[in-house]
């Protein structure tokens, strides 16, 4: 029982921890982000008029996902046959070339498209994202499955990369989509471990923006979003960063008079956080996936431990692979992070990570 515990105030805490310190200040053991953000080691109850209280009510479940790089399609669908064979839910196809009708059957040969999630990206979609649909809709009519029943996502961000965007075309295929693709996002909103959250924030605005002057109203656009976040290695931050997320994204929707709606969150490791200690980036790959969850990922993409560095595995490719899918079996399966919603709310020291992360981006904003 928790009465069986006195409580103990943040003085007294301090006076302990000043004691045990032998003279050295407490200020020593800050540390300052390079944002300027100050985060100190110490955070108690009684910093929180009020107790915090989680992000979601229910618990929102992640998609364990794997990418698979496209260049000859046979050769993907094995890899993708072999992927889903060994439990993954979702499956990123990256492709650089355009595909016509047949390669596309070719890819997706023997998988259940209504049972996966089903998500594209790469240099053939930023050219033409609605050709990928446009092949689903063949392939859904040939298996008498109605497109309404297949989720996954289009990675086209089509801002950063163009001053012109088109923004007609894209009004175009969220209409589309909205009767035949309602399960799909259509736009992703790309950020890395050292992109501000107020870039992230405007970037996402800009759609926002652009898009409701073409009619579509904010709801359904945020409705097609992804946001695509690549996290470090810095475990308790990337967990508060991604949270912080989710409340920034609630408070522009309110901004905008619109539902407020929790946003999707596709998650995803830098490559640079590995190094050439393979054994070193599967232990990395499980903290930085607990990361991923705990903070709230809808998705959740590991990088096999060997990426980039194949030459120096003593292990054939699909067994880094499998490993990477394991950690996240094991997080659902075992530590059953998919039943809890925000499994990191109540810790004080997040919280409180999350809330100075989200104060400061709103400011900046």
């Amino acid at each position: 029982m928790l009465s069986s515990f006195p409580q103990i105030s943040k003085a007294e805490w301090l006076n302990q921890v000043a004691k045990d310190l032998k003279g050295r200040p407490l200020e020593e053991l800050m540390w300052t982000r390079p944002d300027g953000t100050v985060i100190s080691p110490f955070v108690h109850a009684d910093d929180f008029p009020q107790s915090p209280v989680a992000l979601a009510l229910e618990p929102q479940g992640w998609e364990i996902c794997e990418e698979i790089h496209v260049t000859d399609p046979g050769a993907a669908n094995r890899q993708a046959m072999d992927a889903l064979e060994g439990g993954a839910e979702g499956l990123c196809f990256v492709a650089d070339n355009p595909m016509d009708v047949t390669g596309f059957g070719q890819l997706m040969d023997g998988i259940h498209l209504d049972y996966i999630g089903l998500h594209f990206a790469g240099k053939a979609v930023d050219t033409n994202p609605g050709i990928f649909l446009a092949h689903l809709e063949v392939m859904a009519a040939q298996k008498g499955i109605s497109t309404t029943a297949l989720k996954g996502s289009l990675a086209y961000d089509p801002v950063p990369v163009s001053s012109v965007v088109d923004w007609r075309y894209l009004a175009d295929l969220i209409e589309y989509a909205r009767e035949k693709f309602p399960q799909f996002k259509l736009i992703r909103v790309s950020s890395n471990a050292d992109t501000p959250l107020k870039d992230t924030l405007q970037h996402a605005n800009t759609y926002l923006t652009k898009l409701s002057e073409k009619g579509i109203s904010i709801a359904e656009i945020a409705k097609t979003m992804d946001f695509s976040i690549s996290i470090g290695k810095s475990y308790f931050i990337e967990i508060a960063r991604l949270r912080a997320l989710k409340l920034l994204w609630l408070n522009v929707m309110q901004a905008w008079n619109a539902p407020l709606n929790l946003p999707a969150i596709s998650v995803q490791y830098q490559p640079e956080t590995y190094t050439d200690e393979l054994y070193t980036n599967m232990i990395r790959a499980t903290t930085m996936a607990m990361s991923a969850v705990q903070g709230g990922a809808t998705r959740l993409t590991i990088l096999p431990y060997d990426a980039g560095r194949e030459m120096l595995a003593k292990y054939p490719a699909h067994f880094s692979r499998r490993i990477a899918r394991n950690v996240q079996h094991l997080l659902k399966m075992e530590s059953a992070l998919d039943t809890v919603a925000d499994p990191a709310a109540g810790s004080y020291y997040i919280e409180t990570l999350t809330q100075q992360l989200a104060k400061e981006a709103w400011r900046t904003t």
